[in-house]
Order: structure tokens, then C-alpha cells, then sequence
């Protein structure tokens, strides 16, 4: 069936059409449990052939990296891979250790680099739950490159761009202050990553992870970087299944262009988790306004008391 990017005349916005999506596996009939995962060791031949393994060339593998077998786009189009990340079919990230945590993030990175070669947008992301997207339990994350930029991503990198051009700073690094100089909505603050709730949260409880990481893409961040938000994810995807208990969210890596080096002087890449705790509405529908039924100011510090209680003792400062 053929995939294609449609642009509404009205709005200019994209609407990816992808028919195959209709026929993936969902084991949520199953009560979560497909009859056969094709995600779990012994099923690998029920998968595309692979293009990484963790460890490479290994028996036993930690994490697999394959072609999405019902892909959002074409190959003209660009690339979707499915990054299976454990072995284990009750695995969560929420439940990595550092180690573990680390190890999955640089793997993504590996493959943001290899699909970013030779297209503009490399975008990440997490789908937990029924709610969020996930048609399989089994743990995995997704990453779709495109040929193209689409209107969103690109009026958010021209915002950016241009508040270099009016400050001489990064947006991100201003947002970063602002919340640090509020610090109601700062949720952790330590090793050079900022954890805060935004001022204009899109959804109850919307997280992001922001690293002092001077690069514009994941592909090009440090190790040490890419560590450090790996260290603190889990906690965070923890402290906000106990407070929501155990909400399906949608994470999503935040990137500049893979191909201007010189967006690293403009944008900053960060993580950011928003769970499903609500539903659409007619307005945003209309509109494309956002809307959030609580205050970020409100939410931050139940989270920042959960996280605390997630590692042991109070988050520093």
C-alpha cells in the first residue's frame, strides 16, 4: 500500500497517510501478551534483518535495531526503524539502571547518526501505552527520518533561529534561565541537566530533560551528555508513573537540522515526556490551541517530591 505526505490546502500542514499502520500487530487484545512477540529473542526471523545489535554479532543480544515493518514513510520519503530495547518482554526504562540506560541512549544516537547522513530531521521517541500510541508491550522506541522538514518543525527552528539573530543567544539556553531564575517549576537540577514542567506545558505534567549540551542534534552530543540525561531518565519516567500512576506518555528527542552544523550556535537538543492524562477537545481541534487542565507550577513540585522519593533522599540543587 502506498505511503504519502498530503499537505491540507487550508492550513499547509503535512498529514502523513501510511494504510499499512492499519495492519500492525496490537497485542492489547491479548491482554497485553501477543501470541507470539516478534520483538522477543527466538523471533528475530519475524522481524526485517537487522542493521545494529548490542553487542554486535552477539548470540545474545541487549538491544536490536530493525526497520519498522509498517513504516510511517517511503523510502523516498525517508526511514523508520524500531529499536528493540531489551531482550525482555516485561523490561522497562523506568526500571534501567545507568548502565543499561546509557548503553540504549548511545545506541539511538548511533542510528540518529547513520540516518541523518543524509537528511535534514532525525526525530526519537518513546510510545508507552495503549493510550500513547504503542501497538506492542514489548519495550522499544522509534526513529523516522525525513527528506523533508515539516511546517511545525520548521517554524519552531525559525523561532529559534531568530532569537539568535535579535539576543546572540539560544532560545533554549534563555528558556533555561527563565526557569532557573523562577525555580517553581524546576523540577532536578544537578550535573548539568536542567529537569523542569514549561511555563506554557502542553499537557498535565509535561516534562522535559535539557542538558548543557551545546549541540543541536542527539547524533552530535557528547558521551558525556548523553550519560547524563540516560542517568536521570528512568527516575523521571518512575517519579511520574507514581504520581500519575503509571500514565501511557509519548517521549520525544527535540532536535535541530541534521545537515547545519551551524544550528549547534541556535537550538540545543532535550528530551521532552508528556503523558496521556487527558483527551482532545473540540477547541484544540479548531484552534490548535493546547489546553492544559493544570498549572505547571502546580504539578512541578509533586514531581520533584516524587522523584526525591525515587532516589532515596532530596533531589540537590
Amino acid at each position: 500500500m502506498t505511503i504519502e505526505t498530503r499537505v491540507d490546502p487550508e492550513t499547509g500542514d503535512w498529514r502523513l497517510v501510511a494504510p499499512a499502520r492499519s495492519t500492525r500487530p496490537d497485542d492489547s487484545a491479548a491482554g497485553g501478551a501477543a501470541p507470539v512477540c516478534p520483538f522477543c529473542p527466538g523471533n528475530e526471523h519475524l522481524t526485517p534483518p537487522e542493521r545494529m545489535r548490542v553487542p554486535d554479532g552477539a548470540p545474545d543480544w541487549r538491544i536490536r535495531v530493525v526497520p519498522n515493518k509498517y513504516a510511517v514513510t517511503s523510502p523516498a520519503d525517508g526511514d523508520h526503524e524500531v529499536v528493540i530495547e531489551s531482550p525482555r518482554h516485561d523490561w522497562d526504562l523506568r526500571d534501567a539502571d545507568p548502565e543499561a540506560a546509557t548503553e540504549l541512549l548511545l545506541a539511538v544516537r548511533s542510528r540518529c547518526r547513520a540516518l541523518g547522513a543524509t537528511r535534514p530531521l532525525v526525530v526519537a521517541f518513546r510510545n508507552y501505552g495503549k493510550a500513547a500510541g504503542a501497538s506492542l508491550s514489548h519495550p522499544h522506541s522509534q526513529i523516522v527520518a525525513l527528506t523533508g522538514v515539516p511546517p511545525a518543525v520548521d517554524a519552531k527552528w525559525r523561532r529559534a533561529r531568530d532569537h539568535r539573530a535579535a539576543t546572540g543567544r539560544r532560545l533554549l539556553a534563555d528558556i533555561a534561565a527563565q526557569e532557573r531564575s523562577s525555580g517553581v517549576r524546576v523540577v532536578a537540577d544537578t550535573d548539568g541537566l536542567l529537569v523542569f514542567q514549561p511555563h506554557a506545558a502542553a499537557v498535565p505534567h509535561h516534562t522535559v530533560l535539557l542538558p548543557a549540551d551545546r549541540c543541536a542534534t542527539l547524533a552530535r552530543a557528547a558521551d558525556s551528555s548523553v550519560a547524563t540525561v540516560a542517568r536521570r531518565l528512568p527516575g523521571v519516567l518512575a517519579a511520574l508513573a507514581a504520581v500519575l500512576h503509571d500514565p501511557a506518555y509519548n517521549l520525544v528527542v527535540h532536535v535541530g537540522p541534521s545537515d547545519e552544523v551551524d544550528a549547534d550556535r541556535w537550538y540545543q537538543w532535550h528530551i521532552s515526556v508528556y503523558p496521556r492524562v487527558g483527551t482532545i477537545g473540540g477547541l484544540e481541534l479548531a484552534t490548535g490551541l493546547a489546553v492544559n487542565t493544570t498549572a505547571p507550577e502546580q504539578t512541578a513540585p509533586v514531581l520533584r517530591e516524587a522523584l526525591a522519593a525515587s532516589v532515596g533522599g532530596s533531589v540537590p540543587d
